[in-house]
């Protein structure tokens, strides 16, 4: 009845708005499954791999569509039904369909699906998805947040087609592929349940996978190079996204804790990785840095402790590096970085903001986070260590969000400070969260009138395509 009746609204909608057609996008020719008019296109490929995944696994035609917004003489329920009619979602796979779109201007999502699937995707378990886009925008953290819902979706399909149906999730202790405790965490990497997306930091630990203590020796950090890199692929193609894996380094473990990613977005790391091969690495010291055949995989950064062990810096590899899919190429962001001896083909030019350099081996990178935090709590009119956690925070762990709010405290302290006015910047655009960017850019042109680059700025910087200087 429900899909009667939306149907109903669709053609009404439809038929009232023959007049004004581009409220409604043409479904893409090239993918006919995603369309993203947005500037959040840092998931882009990740989507169009998670979609065709599970469009080959279940036989459902799963559409994709996110919106900066519609118009407001219609709902979002409204619309989507016109837009399913409209593109004829799952014409192709009879009659199964299913459309997601998303509305970034109201943080909205609707899930639309066909009459055939509304025993599977019922009216409760497709809006429990509203409250995890509502964290996905307010959180300010876009991570793996769509394809986790894409898998959630695959998942829900597939266990209602198994005889056991969705019981089976409750499965005995030991089976590697069923919940394993109270907070209904998934151990086998097999993707997360409608209910598991927690943001909150006391509920983190719910998204990660387990994995059991005999197997924790397989993923430790060790002397030779090739042993390490042997091991880090072989967790990416398994899922793994447990944080605290020997052969990653302290950073890399807070980021992954801080900001969880799902065992799919992991094995799509692996996919980029070995439809890269071969790669070759280049050495500096006690750094490292795999650079691989074809260019549309980012490069890998390792760390030589002060004992020998090679460990993987994920943080610090994902930070200074910028990729633009659409071009199938990747290359380093900021020019002046401590890995810049591995892309001697790019011409050295230093950044417009500030790239610290590596901690001493002497230092843990926790101990500096404490050491700052109290350093500000008992001065908090020094903009310096403002700088300084950032750095620490934007660098070495990737936590973009904390890291603009303590430059932008800095600021207001220290406003004539171009290098970390130019790096908040960058952060705001790479999060993305462009919009306060014309005050810094304005600010800029106060300080110096005649700097092109800050003129340029605005039109130069984009979400995954950050070109100045390339």
């Amino acid at each position: 009845m429900r899909r009667i009746v939306l149907s109903i609204c669709a053609l009404l909608v439809i038929s009232g708005c023959e007049k004004d057609k581009d409220i409604y996008p043409k479904r893409p020719k090239l993918t006919l499954y995603y369309y993203n008019e947005t500037s959040v296109t840092e998931m882009d490929q990740n989507a169009r791999i998670a979609l065709r995944t599970a469009r080959e696994n279940t036989g459902i035609e799963f559409v994709t569509v996110i919106l900066r917004e519609i118009p407001n003489t219609i709902s979002v329920e409204e619309y989507a039904a016109a837009l399913f009619h409209k593109w004829k979602v799952g014409s192709k796979a009879e009659g199964k369909g299913v459309l997601l779109l998303f509305i970034e201007d109201t943080h909205t999502l609707k899930i639309e699906v066909s009459y055939e699937l509304e025993g599977i995707f019922t009216n409760v378990f497709c809006s429990s998805f509203q409250p995890t886009v509502k964290s996905y925008y307010a959180g300010r953290y876009f991570g793996d947040v769509f394809c986790g819902l894409v898998e959630s979706l695959e998942r829900r399909v597939l266990i209602k087609s198994d005889a056991e149906s969705e019981t089976s999730l409750k499965g005995t202790a030991g089976d590697p592929e069923v919940l394993k405790s109270s907070k209904t965490f998934l151990s086998g990497g097999g993707g997360i349940l409608d209910d598991e997306y927690f943001y909150e930091k006391d509920a983190k630990l719910a998204f990660i996978r387990e994995i059991s203590a005999d197997r924790i020796p397989e993923f430790d950090s060790h002397k030779d190079i090739d042993v390490v890199l042997t091991r880090y692929f072989q967790s990416l193609e398994e899922g793994i996204n447990y944080p605290f894996l020997g052969l990653l380094t302290e950073g890399s473990s807070m980021r992954r804790l801080e900001y969880p990613e799902s065992a799919h977005f992991y094995k799509c790391r692996w996919e980029d990785c070995r439809g890269a091969f071969p790669y070759h690495i280049r050495y500096k010291g006690s750094l490292a840095a795999v650079r691989f055949q074809k260019a549309q995989s980012w490069p890998i950064f390792l760390r030589r402790t002060s004992d020998g062990f090679w460990k993987i810096d994920e943080a610090r590899a994902w930070v200074s590096s910028w990729q633009i899919f659409s071009e199938n190429k990747s290359g380093p962001l900021h020019k002046d970085h401590p890995w810049m001896f591995a892309f001697s083909e790019y011409k050295y030019k230093k950044s417009l903001c500030s790239v610290p350099q590596l901690l001493p081996a002497s230092l843990t990178l926790k101990g500096e986070i404490a050491r700052l935090e109290k350093a500000i709590k008992e001065n908090p009119r020094n903009a310096s260590n403002y700088f300084k956690l950032a750095d620490l925070f934007y660098w070495d762990c990737l936590w973009i969000a904390a890291a603009i709010d303590l430059v932008e405290k800095g600021l207001e302290l220290e406003p004539n400070n171009i290098p970390y006015r130019w790096l908040v910047i960058f952060m705001r655009y790479r999060f993305p969260d462009p919009e306060p960017n014309a005050s810094h850019i304005e600010k800029l042109l106060s300080i110096k009138p005649d700097d092109l680059e800050a003129l340029a700025g605005p039109f130069l910087v984009n979400v995954l395509n950050i070109r100045l200087h390339s």
